[in-house]
């Protein structure tokens, strides 16, 4: 019963991963909003929000800055920046659907090699053969754009790529961080810190020039970045990182879902050239997903196992 009240915030946080993927394309194709404006905008506002929240209605202290954790703090901070950077960019280049195609898998598989190569834990056969086959659903999704002349591999495919090396390094970082502090917080600054540099960067190189309007679509927006990504954080904490996963890597294919239901209404999004190619490489790369999260998962329950086993010979 409690891992299906724990799982509302994380089907609430795919749905609004999901969402504002497609709104971040239509912002642009819509509204001419700049990608880089969207993540500028947006990520302060949602990161002061989040905190004031933590703050003013949940009265909680702020910790994260006693002991080491502000060094992690700016370390994922910057990591976030960046996969945040070639992640929104990457939606500009080749459509919300396809970089979420990519990005969630790529993702996974670098988020369970960083933990081989440094937190020295044992790959599990069940989690290669998950691995395996997300990077089969992985390829025949980055294959998706064909035509008459083949294969054609975009600037916004790498950058989607990086953007799930950046995040996957993130990730690792924020594993160990909502452990010891409030997820909400750690949420809150990481949105915080990543959207000054963001604006630092872009008031630097690219100015941007927007009006009343777009602010308050990049007000609204930051809501839904506010719910993703910080329900995404109480998740992990809840329910763990294999069960978030599991829920969250949905998200690949519900984003093309919306995309295509939007192009009745003569909505005009970026889709992959061959819609067969990208939805059956999505639904690989979640069974992948699925089954490395489930070996994952086994992992943990043992590990508990034999700290309960423990606990009790020393009650005894």
């Amino acid at each position: 019963m409690s891992l299906k009240i724990n799982s509302w915030a994380t089907i609430i946080s795919t749905a609004a991963f999901s969402i504002e993927a497609v709104l971040v394309e239509l912002l642009y194709v819509m509204a001419s909003i700049p990608t880089l404006a969207i993540a500028a905008g947006s990520m302060p506002i949602a990161g002061a929000m989040v905190l004031i929240i933590n703050g003013l209605v949940f009265r909680n202290k702020f910790t994260i800055f006693k002991g080491n954790g502000w060094k992690m703090l700016i370390v994922g901070g910057a990591l976030f920046t960046a996969a945040d950077f070639m992640w929104y960019d990457s939606v500009n280049k080749i459509g919300s659907g396809k970089t979420m195609l990519l990005t969630i898998p790529a993702e996974e598989v670098f988020i369970v090699l960083l933990a081989v190569v440094f937190l020295a834990e044992r790959m599990l056969k069940l989690q290669l053969v998950g691995i395996g086959v997300a990077i089969v659903g992985f390829t025949i999704s980055a294959a998706s754009n064909v035509s008459g002349n083949g294969v054609h591999f975009q600037i916004g495919d790498l950058e989607a790529i990086l953007s799930a090396t950046f995040n996957a390094l993130a990730i690792t970082l924020f594993a160990k961080l909502i452990v010891r502090y409030n997820p909400t917080e750690v949420s809150g600054w990481i949105m915080l810190i990543s959207g000054l540099v963001i604006n630092a960067i872009q008031y630097t190189f690219y100015p941007p020039h927007l009006s009343v309007i777009d602010w308050l679509y990049l007000i609204g927006f930051s809501f839904i970045a506010l719910a993703a990504f910080t329900l995404y954080n109480v998740s992990m904490k809840r329910i763990g990182t294999s069960m978030t996963s599991i829920i969250t890597s949905s998200s690949l294919v519900l984003t093309v879902l919306i995309q295509l239901a939007m192009v009745p209404f003569g909505i005009a999004v970026t889709l992959p050239s061959n819609l067969v190619l990208a939805l059956l490489g999505g639904g690989i790369s979640i069974a992948g997903i699925c089954i490395s999260s489930k070996a994952e998962q086994r992992r943990e329950k043992t590990v508990d196992n034999v700290k309960e086993k423990k606990m009790e010979v020393i009650m005894n």
